[in-house]
């Protein structure tokens, strides 16, 4: 594939998963990326365009070889992310520490999640679920206590409509996290998704693509959102 405007590629490098969210459609298998494709995989997204790569899964922290793939991300002049639920914070934070990750986001009320809530690279996400608005809220609270400086709000986008929150329980949240950052001075955000959602942008994934462990490609995030573009062609990259 061949796209001037690609810029983010999510990239799924395990199928692996330590953690038993009731709201995840993700596949879950112990199943890897391995080193050599995810090699050849950013040699061809460094010749589309490509300026950032976001490792996912399942957990990315649990691919046995991270650190090699965040190295090698590195080594193409590539800004690297990756999303943890914080299940081995420690060793987040010691890659972010040694210039192996740029950014992180690191999904409230999972694991250790705090403890990474103040490191420089992180960005706390929000997960907003239907009727869990004081939870989000409280997470926001927390964050900011233990020195989080960017928070993420993320509205639930999967096939399960008991969890997918209203548009005005979105609006809501947002106005509320608002709030809070200008009282704080905290940078607050929501994802493509919920900002579409709200009507403050008109598009979103422009310059996104997300690989598969199998190395197919879609131009969505998730496959049952409402907002979903038409397929990209599929094929190994």
């Amino acid at each position: 594939m061949t796209n001037d405007h690609l810029r983010l590629a999510s990239v799924e490098i395990t199928r692996r998963c330590n953690n038993a969210c009731p709201y995840c459609d993700q596949p879950k298998a112990e199943q890897d990326m391995p080193v050599a494709q995810f090699s050849a995989l950013l040699d061809a997204l460094s010749g589309e365009g490509v300026e950032a790569v976001a490792l996912g899964g399942g957990e990315p922290t649990l691919h046995p070889a991270l650190p090699v793939l965040l190295a090698a991300a590195g080594q193409r002049g590539l800004r690297v992310g990756l999303t943890t639920n914080a299940r081995a914070a420690d060793l987040v934070a010691r890659l972010a520490d040694r210039g192996l990750l740029d950014s992180f986001g690191v999904s409230a009320g999972k694991g250790a999640w705090t403890a990474l809530a103040s490191h420089p690279a992180a960005v706390v996400n929000l997960l907003l679920l239907a009727g869990r608005l004081p939870e989000v809220m409280d997470w926001a609270v927390a964050a900011l206590r233990h020195g989080a400086r960017r928070l993420l709000l993320l509205g639930y986008k999967g096939d399960q409509p008991a969890f997918a929150p209203a548009t005005a329980e979105l609006a809501a949240a947002f106005a509320l996290l608002t709030g809070l950052g200008r009282a704080t001075g905290a940078v607050i955000a929501a994802d493509d998704y919920t900002r579409r959602r709200l009507r403050l942008s008109a598009t979103c994934g422009e310059g996104f693509v997300r690989i598969a462990l199998d190395g197919s490609r879609d131009s969505c995030c998730f496959p049952t959102c409402e907002f979903r573009a038409a397929p990209m062609k599929r094929g190994r990259a």
